[in-house]
């Protein structure tokens, strides 16, 4: 498969998950409205709801673009490491981009690369502890015997 046409069906992938996604809003928007018609609310006093108060026109064409660039470069870089074979393959990758590039942040390499925020942090020395007003706070102390039978000898 040529280059061109796999950006182009990973792309495609990529946006069909907007395409979903608006599907899933315009169906809550019709059953809201539907609801809002049945009720017995008259209708001169409240409008029925908006399809902008379910989808965010502005942001969600924006999160296609993304989707899309996502879904292209995906694709490209599973074909370029011989993982997909095929329009299908790469219209599926496409489609999941989001979800793989999800996985990759949480692979091993990804933390070499961009930092584990969950890695804990190392204890600051005691010296580097700004003094504090109060009473002492009791530090807990290592349960070894100074001396035991052992250290007699």
């Amino acid at each position: 498969m040529d280059t061109a046409s796999l950006l182009l069906i990973g792309a495609a992938g990529g946006a069909v998950r907007g395409v979903v996604h608006a599907y899933d809003c315009m169906s809550e928007w019709l059953l809201r409205r539907q609801e809002f018609r049945l009720s017995e609310q008259p209708e001169a006093e409240v409008p029925p709801p908006a399809f902008g108060a379910y989808y965010d026109v502005a942001g969600q064409s924006i999160a296609a673009v993304v989707h899309m660039v996502m879904g292209a470069g995906v694709a490209l870089l599973m074909e370029a490491w011989g993982q997909i074979d095929g329009g299908f393959a790469t219209f599926a990758v496409g489609a999941s981009a989001p979800l793989i590039l999800v996985q990759l942040k949480h692979t091993r390499l990804a933390g070499v690369f961009i930092g584990d925020p969950n890695a804990p942090q190392a204890p600051q020395p005691q010296d580097a502890q700004p003094p504090t007003t109060g009473p002492p706070i009791e530090q807990s102390a290592s349960r070894r015997p100074a001396a035991g039978p052992r250290g007699a000898e």
